[in-house]
């Protein structure tokens, strides 16, 4: 005899899986970085500009310029786990607000005070940290010279995270790529140990022209916003620390196969995009990824946001 019930049931348990299934796919195009069913990281830049974003994430302001001339950057703060100014960066955090007309010491602006305050605070008022202090921030004193204040912040971070017990999946860390270059590499090095100092949480240093961070040993695919390709913007792959003894890319206009990249030989730099969404890049040793936007960053805006932007 047929069993109907039965038969319900299995179709609707079909059903149902294929919605969860759906479900995850939704939330999965909404995140700056997943891994798929095949183990490729999949990384998606322009979700870091979506005001819908399901990725949990902090922000790190540290004690560089703040190019941005529109509310990009007040909506990626709003939309933070946690809040982190460096030092001198509650400094530049506090005159970016000033050009926006926002006063960060007004009691009305809550919602852009910092949760934590770190470094060895030699650049920032003692009389504008008490005043934080009083609005909510929490003020802890670095003075370790062994480290720069960009690691000893992602410390901190990552204990107020575990004691709060806030999931983080990522950190923007705002650090303008001018300047003096010793602290440019200062932060680079910080970027590389990343993963030793918070772990699985993935660290993406932001630019007002530029995005980068570290690919870990394996398969990647990034996800290329149409209006980088069609402006041929820059990106590039660079061996920081030790060589890549192997990379494969598809892609590029140059595109590397099994090559060896290594200072005073083989990096790639200057590379851009071969008239495709996607690039895929497979490295058997950690590998820096840098990617100009510009034209991304001059028309967020008008992206809140385009998925086929």
């Amino acid at each position: 005899m047929y069993n109907f019930k039965s038969t319900i049931l299995n179709l609707s348990f079909v059903v149902n899986k294929v919605q969860q299934l759906l479900l995850l796919k939704r939330y999965k195009s909404k995140l700056v970085m997943h891994c798929d069913s095949n183990f490729t990281t999949v990384w998606d830049p322009l979700q870091i500009f979506n005001y819908h974003t399901h990725y949990k994430y902090a922000v790190v302001i540290l004690n560089s310029p703040l190019y941005w001339k529109d509310n990009t950057l007040l909506q990626i703060w709003k939309r933070a786990q946690v809040n982190v100014t460096v030092d001198g960066g509650t400094y530049r955090w506090l005159h970016y607000l000033e050009e926006q007309g926002i006063d960060l010491l007004n009691e009305d602006n809550t919602e852009y005070v910092p949760n934590l305050i770190t470094g060895d605070m030699d650049s920032c008022s003692p009389l504008i940290l008490e005043k934080l202090k009083s609005m909510g921030s929490m003020i802890i004193k670095t003075p370790d010279q062994d480290h720069t204040d960009y690691t000893k912040a992602l410390l901190q971070l990552g204990q107020y995270a575990k004691k709060e017990d806030i999931e983080l999946n990522g950190i923007y860390v705002f650090a303008d790529t001018s300047g003096r270059f010793d602290h440019i590499m200062g932060n680079i090095n910080t970027l590389y140990r990343s993963d030793k100092i918070i772990e699985h949480v993935q660290v993406i240093q932001i630019a007002n022209n530029s995005l980068t961070w570290v690919l870990r040993p394996g398969l990647h695919s990034i996800i290329i916003p149409k209006i980088l390709v069609e402006n041929n913007s820059w990106c590039g792959l660079l061996p920081i620390g030790a060589p890549v003894n192997s990379i494969i890319t598809t892609g590029l206009k140059w595109n590397l196969n099994n090559a060896t990249l290594q200072f005073g030989s083989l990096v790639s730099s200057s590379n851009t995009y071969d008239n495709c969404s996607e690039v895929t890049i497979n490295t058997d040793s950690p590998v820096i990824w840098t990617m100009g936007i510009e034209p991304l960053q001059k028309n967020t805006s008008n992206y809140e946001i385009s998925q086929n932007t």
